[in-house]
């Protein structure tokens, strides 16, 4: 995953594979911890048949 902070509007986009991820308002300290979650929600997002499926 990448990500680009805009300091000037706060912004974060974290760009995944299934997803791009927004986060607005965000602390440069909170930058890691979003990035972490935006990488949870990727592994836990469903399947196109409807099951979840984790990455261990």
């Amino acid at each position: 995953m990448k990500f680009t902070y805009s300091t000037a509007t706060r912004t974060l986009t974290v760009f995944g594979a299934k997803m791009t991820h927004v986060f607005s308002n965000v602390g440069v300290g909170e930058i890691e911890e979003l990035v972490t979650d935006a990488k949870f929600k990727e592994a836990n997002w469903r399947s196109k048949d409807g099951n979840s499926y984790f990455v261990a």
